[in-house]
């Protein structure tokens, strides 16, 4: 077997350990290689895909390119609802105060005033500062609520948690549940109850008006309804 010199073996790895420190004159010795400096392509920015999430909070496909500048281009809007209008976008210019408050919105007025498309340019706004937000028409809560009940015990409890927790809830055509099912009204109260109490707020369109909704819910609903919630009132005919 080779025998090793210890010594000259220390020795070496010491002129190692030196290179690159200062000398005693203050200069850097020079090494026996050079750093070499990475180049590395430029990043690949990967986008989510829109559809996806929008899909995952219930936005119809219909509403995808919907938003406040859109509007702005492409909407009519009559000089009627200007009121509405501005308490609209002032919602919107404290959007993320009205979201940690639990201050809402109703949107009241005819059918095809663009109350839903108001409503889901909010929705949009609320994901956009990483806000979570949920959009589910009446009816179809209804047919939610009915047959998730008659499932798995789990995932209609889940369901019901997420339309009590969700940062923002966007409940579209309020009102036209009511009747079909005594259990599904009395669940929708709990669920605004439990939001108020929870500082979660709910933004509401509706077709119908003010003293309708004091006649058909009750006077807890409505006192909520009227305390916490700005009302935007549409007038005139469909802009479809």
């Amino acid at each position: 077997m080779k025998k090793i010199d210890v010594t000259a073996a220390i020795e070496k790895l010491k002129k190692r350990q030196s290179i690159g420190r200062p000398n005693t004159k203050g200069c850097t010795a020079k090494a026996d290689y050079e750093f070499i400096k990475p180049v590395y392509n430029e990043p690949v920015v990967i986008q989510k895909d829109k559809g996806r999430i929008y899909a995952a909070s219930g936005i119809p496909k219909r509403y995808y390119d919907m938003s406040f500048a859109w509007l702005k281009q492409n909407g009519t809007f009559p000089k009627e609802n200007q009121g509405a209008y501005r308490i609209v976008n002032d919602y919107r210019q404290h959007l993320e105060e009205n979201l940690n408050t639990g201050k809402g919105l109703i949107l009241r007025g005819p059918a095809g005033t663009g109350k839903t498309s108001l409503g889901v340019c909010l929705l949009k706004e609320t994901l956009a500062i990483g806000k979570g937000c949920l959009m589910i028409s009446m009816p179809n809560l209804l047919d939610n609520m009915l047959t998730l009940s008659k499932g798995d015990s789990v995932a209609f409890m889940r369901y019901e948690q997420k339309l009590r927790n969700i940062p923002l809830l966007l409940l579209d055509d309020f009102g036209a549940e009511y009747s079909k099912s005594e259990w599904v009204a009395a669940k929708v109260e709990s669920i605004i109850i439990d939001r108020y109490n929870r500082m979660r707020p709910i933004i509401l369109t509706t077709n119908y008006s003010d003293n309708w909704t004091k006649e058909n819910y009750s006077q807890r609903i409505y006192d909520r309804l009227r305390g916490e919630y700005k009302e935007a009132v549409f007038m005139g005919g469909s802009h479809r």
